[in-house]
């Protein structure tokens, strides 16, 4: 008879330990279950939050003009930990095939000028990213998408739509066209002062793509970088790298990570208490397995001195032992798997409500939570199963029948 039959047999034949066995096994399976969801969720809302705060270092040129030079773009980049740059870059341009809007009276350049502001992604960073501007059509330029954004009263004005072409002039005779490829819109268009001369008005300022503003101005340099990294546990340590690169110049260097400290804290203690939780309930699960199987053991040591006697093998009976429990232990995970889908939802909903970016929360178990706890359980059963057994194997089975029959 093979291993896996005299376990099927012992189990149908010992119900009440079998049933006994599975509720410990079933409860623990719980436990260990909820815990791994609330872990791995608060650690997947901790990664997410960093992506979504806007965690970064933010280098500006005092004066406001772009003497940001690519070179300390390109030893930025090098720097461990850096994932990616945004770089920021302005200049007024004279309008090549349409009308700027013009309130003021004024003959000078600036009244007859439209001021382009370059970025790497508009997304991320400046009057998008801050809810200054609101994108009513199209796409936002970042990478893979390029183009210009204009606003909604420039495009009325000149009967702009998606996909049509504008040109600019530099003061150096330099031209460049470019697609619109979005239209936005302020709120604050008409409330503002007649004086302003038409560069500055927020109807006359356009977004464009590095290419095109390199075009028209070549290399010369950046108003702003934003630093993102990758480990924003690290970035006090990032910005200490960065400032030697900056130091003499007219560059200042800020940290933007508050939003992210603030949220981070009553994450992490979670983190803590739900790790500390599960490590108590693992060191727990073996205890109580490991003395509920001893005891059972000792009962069956005649019977497993019988079974080597009769030539079966140690190993084959370790086996029989861990198909016992792993076999119970299966189908705790499966009642786990359906009690915890039931109120998984409210507890998760009730630890992460707080956290609006928390967007990886599950109303129910996934396969990770599933093989965390299938991996875990088997790692309780086997050394439970071990502490239980080992010592009987290792008995000489003639001493055990021995003392059995005296």
């Amino acid at each position: 008879m093979y291993f896996y039959q005299r376990a099927f047999r012992y189990i149908t034949r010992k119900k009440s330990k079998s049933l006994l066995l599975f509720l410990c096994l079933f409860i623990i399976s719980t436990m260990v279950l909820c815990g791994t969801m609330v872990l791995q969720t608060a650690q997947a809302t901790s990664r997410s939050m960093w992506e979504k705060t806007g965690t970064k270092i933010v280098l500006k040129d005092q004066r406001g003009e772009n003497k940001i030079q690519t070179e300390l773009c390109a030893q930025i980049l090098e720097l461990p930990n850096v994932s990616k740059i945004n770089r920021v870059a302005s200049h007024t341009a004279y309008s090549g095939n349409f009308t700027p809007v013009i309130v003021k009276d004024d003959e000078s350049d600036l009244n007859v000028s439209v001021t382009l502001q370059a970025y790497d992604n508009t997304e991320t960073d400046g009057s998008f990213a801050e809810e200054k501007y609101r994108l009513l059509d199209g796409n936002p330029i970042k990478e893979g998408h390029s183009g210009i954004l204009v606003n909604s009263l420039l495009a009325e004005l000149n009967g702009f739509q998606i996909g049509d072409q504008l040109t600019f002039a530099a003061e150096n005779g330099s031209t460049a066209t470019g697609e619109i490829t979005g239209i936005f819109f302020s709120g604050m268009e008409r409330k503002q002062d007649a004086s302003i001369v038409s560069a500055y008005r927020i109807e006359n300022q356009i977004f464009v793509d590095h290419a095109l503003f390199e075009t028209l101005y070549g290399e010369e340099g950046y108003s702003s970088i934003a630093v993102y990294t990758d480990d924003p546990e690290n970035l006090s340590s990032l910005r200490q790298q960065i400032e030697p690169f900056v130091a003499g110049e007219d560059i200042d260097i800020s940290t933007s990570d508050l939003l992210y400290q603030q949220m981070q804290a009553p994450l992490e203690q979670v983190i803590r208490i739900s790790s500390l939780t599960l490590v108590l309930i693992i060191i727990t699960a073996v205890i109580v397995i490991s003395l509920l199987l001893c005891m059972w053991m000792r009962t069956r040591t005649k019977e497993m001195a019988v079974f080597i006697s009769l030539g079966i093998s140690k190993g084959s009976l370790f086996l029989q032992a861990m198909t016992e429990s792993f076999s119970l232990f299966v189908l705790s995970v499966i009642g786990a798997a359906a009690v915890s889908s039931l109120f998984a939802g409210q507890l998760m909903h009730s630890l992460f409500e707080t956290y609006e970016l928390a967007v990886n929360v599950n109303t129910g178990p996934s396969g990770t939570h599933l093989l965390t706890l299938f991996l875990l359980g088997s790692v309780i059963v086997f050394i439970a199963v071990g502490i239980s057994i080992v010592p009987i194997l290792r008995a000489n089975p003639r001493d055990t029948l021995s003392k059995m029959e005296g």
